[in-house]
């Protein structure tokens, strides 16, 4: 996928929305999903995955994106969780402490169980 190019694909698995994300999650990139994001999430009511197993690179407006999306879905008592972290990612994450904030998983069927 185009470094410039982000997109979102959803799909329901064991009655929870997995929300798959294509593309690097930065400045560029954030705002063109934020509100399909944030609909979306909204109307499953279910409990969310957030499957980043394809995002190869999140700076700090990613970041802020899933923390409204986390809020958004806390003021709507949805459960939300990441899974399939990419190295990079994943070191972002440790760094400023993301799994204090979220439930993470390495990949869609340990999210899954």
């Amino acid at each position: 996928m185009n470094e410039d190019k982000i997109g979102i694909r959803s799909e329901e698995l064991e009655n929870k929305m997995v929300v798959h994300v294509q593309g690097n999650l930065d400045v560029h990139n954030t705002h063109k999903i934020e509100k399909d994001l944030l609909n979306l999430v909204s109307s499953s009511g279910k409990s969310v995955i957030f499957n980043l197993s394809e995002v190869p690179f999140i700076s700090s407006a990613g970041l802020r994106l899933l923390v409204t999306t986390l809020r958004h879905c806390q003021e709507q008592k949805i459960s939300i969780s990441i899974c399939g972290l990419q190295p990079a990612v994943e070191k972002v994450f440790d760094i400023i402490g993301m799994q204090q904030l979220f439930t993470i998983y390495p990949d869609l069927d340990a999210a899954l169980k």
